[in-house]
């Protein structure tokens, strides 16, 4: 990834979520960390993303998955796929 200069209007909205999974290189680690000690609304928006990740590492794979297929089902009747194996 390319990482936007720090400062003036530059923000690091799209490396966000990168960032706060680990998935950044070193370099782009420290510029967005950088930035956010600086940009109060680039800072706003991180803190929201890791309560948000925080929030969603409570639950399993299987716990934000369930319910998904019987919400798919009627969509799924709709295209012929009801009876389709869709596992991987």
């Amino acid at each position: 990834m390319t990482m936007p200069p720090t400062g003036g209007s530059s923000h690091v909205r799209m490396l966000l979520g990168a960032y706060v999974l680990g998935a950044l290189s070193a370099e782009e680690d420290r510029s967005v960390a950088e930035h956010l000690w600086h940009c109060e609304e680039c800072g706003a928006e991180y803190l929201e993303m890791t309560e948000t990740q925080s929030l969603l590492s409570l639950f399993s794979e299987a716990d934000l998955l369930d319910g998904l297929d019987e919400e798919a089902r009627p969509e799924r009747r709709k295209t012929g796929l009801d009876d389709a194996d869709l596992s991987d």
